[in-house]
């Protein structure tokens, strides 16, 4: 198993650059490199994957896809290092960080919604430049949003600490209702799960997340919410951008 190194702290998520092995590669219709351990983020829930470069003496390549499929594949273009190699790997760290912004603002969103709404987040999709969320049940208008819109700002301009921790399974049932957060789509034998929380004057929010995230909602500088459109029945897909 890969060691997927942004996953211990949010502090993590800022790592640009990072030391690795190659455990394997593939030239193939594709050319994929396993590394022993790397800080670049493979698509998953909702995120985008990082892109970068991995080079070492002697060589580099471009990393155009990072993909989960038990392994860490990283597909790569140029050239192919060798297994054992010792590689230094780049994040392409504009993308990544607004990743990390669109990603945190989703939970703001999420969270403030569900509080207001009793609406749950049944999918999203990050982007750098805007993002969307789907909720369910949910009945409410773009000028109730714009006051949602309204409060997430006012957390923003008075900043929150974000950080991660990994939590039972047990206790995260406890705390959280399960109409909120569906973890029956996670297998049983996952009883660790790692959590981000945000907390300021209270805590705004909690919820288990693989993804990356910035240290303080602060960094997120202002959201506009710029669509409301309707799913199917109960079903509204919110569409923000970040200022």
């Amino acid at each position: 198993m890969t060691d997927l190194l942004y996953m211990n702290s949010v502090q993590d998520c800022y790592m640009k650059d990072f030391e690795a092995k190659v455990l394997s590669v593939i030239d193939d219709e594709e050319k994929i490199v396993i590394l022993d351990r790397t800080a670049f983020y493979p698509l998953g829930g909702g995120q985008p994957n990082d892109t970068g470069t991995l080079r070492w003496k002697g060589g580099s390549c471009r990393v155009v896809d990072v993909r989960k499929k038990n392994k860490v594949l990283h597909v790569i273009e140029g050239d192919l290092p060798k297994v054992g190699q010792d590689v230094v790997g780049d994040i392409g760290w504009s993308l990544r960080y607004e990743h990390m912004r669109m990603h945190t603002a989703q939970h703001l969103v999420s969270a403030i919604i569900w509080r207001r709404y009793k609406a749950a987040t049944v999918g999203n999709q990050i982007h750098a430049d805007y993002s969307h969320i789907d909720f369910e049940p949910a009945d409410f208008s773009f000028e109730e949003l714009k006051i949602v819109e309204k409060e997430i700002n006012e957390l923003i301009s008075n900043g929150a600490r974000v950080f991660i921790e990994n939590i039972s399974r047990k206790t995260i049932e406890e705390k959280l209702e399960k109409e909120r957060v569906d973890l029956s789509r996670l297998p049983v034998f996952i009883q660790d799960l790692r959590t981000v929380f945000i907390e300021g004057k209270e805590m705004y929010d909690m919820c288990p997340c693989a993804g990356t995230h910035v240290k303080d909602i602060s960094e997120l500088k202002g959201i506009e919410i710029i669509k409301r459109k309707s799913k199917g029945s109960g079903k509204i897909r919110v569409q923000y951008r970040l200022l």
